[in-house]
This record gives C-alpha cells, sequence and structure tokens, in this order.
C-alpha cells in the first residue's frame, strides 16, 4: 500500500515537471526572436592604419516597455568576439552573434569592447616596422540612441549593423578609441 502512494506521489511529481518545463518552453519559443549583430566601419581615410581589431565583450538592450520596477536593461554575452573591422560597409559587415531576443521594442543599446588594436604600417607615428598597437578605451560602453524603435518579433530574424566611424573613434596621438557608433538595422 506504502509503496503505491509513493508511486502516486512520484507519477504526479513526474506529470507537473514535465507540464511547467512545456509550459516554459512553448513561452519562450513564442515570445523570443532572433538579433543578428554585425559590425562595419564607415569607409575612411585613415593613413596609416592596416587593420582594426576590436574585440567586442557584450551588448545591452533596454526595453522601452520597461516597469518602474525593473531598469529595462537585458545583457547578451558576444563571448569577447575579435573581428577585423577596417574598411567593411554594412553590406559586407563582420557578423557578431544570433542573439535570442525577447519578442519587444528597445531604445537603447549599449555596446561593450574589451580591447581594440590597431595594426600600422611601417614609418606611420615614428615605427620603424609594422607593429600593433593597443589603444586606451576611452569609455566602458558605447551608448546607441535608436532614433525609432529597434523590434524584435517573434519567430523572425531582424539584423543589425553597428557601424563605427573610425576616422573619429580612433585618437593615435593619444592611443585612445572613443567609442561612438550608428546602427543600420534591416
Amino acid at each position: 500500500m506504502k509503496s503505491n502512494k509513493l508511486m502516486s506521489v512520484i507519477v504526479i511529481v513526474i506529470i507537473v515537471a514535465v507540464v511547467a518545463g512545456g509550459g516554459y518552453y512553448a513561452y519562450h519559443y513564442e515570445t523570443t526572436g532572433k538579433l543578428k549583430v554585425s559590425a562595419a566601419d564607415t569607409p575612411t581615410g585613415l593613413s596609416g592604419v592596416m587593420d582594426v581589431n576590436v574585440t567586442f565583450s557584450a551588448i545591452a538592450l533596454h526595453s522601452d516597455k520597461a516597469s518602474s520596477n525593473s531598469t529595462g536593461w537585458t545583457n547578451y554575452s558576444l563571448h569577447d568576439k575579435t573581428v577585423n573591422i577596417m574598411n567593411l560597409t554594412a553590406s559586407d559587415a563582420a557578423f557578431l552573434s544570433n542573439l535570442s531576443v525577447h519578442a519587444g521594442s528597445y531604445n537603447l543599446m549599449k555596446i561593450y569592447i574589451s580591447n581594440v588594436s590597431v595594426y600600422i604600417e611601417a614609418g606611420f607615428l615614428g615605427f620603424s616596422s609594422s607593429t600593433s598597437v593597443s589603444l586606451h578605451l576611452a569609455h566602458a560602453f558605447a551608448l546607441v540612441v535608436f532614433v525609432h524603435p529597434l523590434t524584435v518579433a517573434a519567430h523572425t530574424t531582424t539584423s543589425m549593423v553597428t557601424d563605427f566611424n573610425l576616422s573619429n573613434n580612433i585618437h593615435m596621438s593619444s592611443k585612445t578609441f572613443n567609442m561612438s557608433a550608428s546602427v543600420i538595422i534591416n
């Protein structure tokens, strides 16, 4: 008799766990879309620089529907992805990640960069040979304000290219990278 009661309790616990897990999966699946994140550089005449390798660590999106009891920010890791963005346009931008994002509208984005190094030509800034120079990051992140909210719909992919203007971002005299960017949404 005791074993029948125990067996009944175990079966009920398993059924509850399966229903709860299935409900969570359905909720998550029904309310998420994909955000394809890429990076580019507005083509410039940045003389003496051959490569600009940027390590992207994360982005954070701010929901325009944030409640008063939450910050509205959600962080997404980019797993310290390093790409050379020198002279990449929006049409051939470097792929960073496909993020699973809650469907909704977003009005702000933070782009976190952990490292920037430039590869410069021999003779530029007095260097006798081509060399790599690490740049100091002027800020912890770049804040992008969307003129029109970024909308991610469930079951779809929204593409976003973060476009840097390296001639404005790179200050070789102080070896500083000043983060600023615009966003192109497709």
